[in-house]
């Protein structure tokens, strides 16, 4: 990823964003989409960083969720999170965008249904990392160190 950002920091820019105008009462489809979006970046930095024996870029390349919690459940078993919490967001991303026979405007309890999303993706991910940085992985004793020194 150019000029040194990674999909973690993206996601955590759109977040600060999305918490803004969450907390202002807002309510829009970009809201939704948005969620979507930074739940995807952060499932992405996962994979990107932690990911090394495996072809990633065909995944790296989705927009859906799902496809992400698939491939993550078979290449990182050790990572934690509530999927049904966060694939609330998914399914968002066009038909919240785009015209068709799918797309519909969002109402409150969606945005807070996605809202509820993107913090279990946030703070799956941020634990993750930080038991990554400090060597230890689920799964594993304690004293056991991780295999991926990023």
């Amino acid at each position: 990823m150019g000029a040194g950002l990674s999909y973690f920091d993206l996601a955590e820019n759109d977040y600060q964003f999305l918490r803004h105008d969450r907390d202002a009462g807002r309510v829009g489809n970009i809201m939704c989409s948005a969620a979507q979006n930074i739940c995807e970046r952060y499932l992405k930095h996962i994979i990107d960083v932690y990911v090394q024996d495996t072809d990633t870029t065909k995944v790296l390349q989705t927009h859906s969720l799902r496809v992400l919690r698939r491939f993550i459940r078979e290449v990182l078993p050790d990572f934690q999170i509530r999927w049904n919490t966060a694939l609330q967001a998914d399914g968002y991303y066009f038909s919240t965008r785009y015209p068709g026979n799918e797309a519909f405007i969002v109402d409150k309890e969606d945005v807070d249904e996605c809202w509820e999303a993107v913090e279990e993706t946030r703070s799956a991910v941020i634990r993750y990392k930080e038991e990554r940085e400090n060597g230890v992985c689920r799964g594993h004793s304690e004293k056991e160190k991780c295999d991926a020194g990023k």
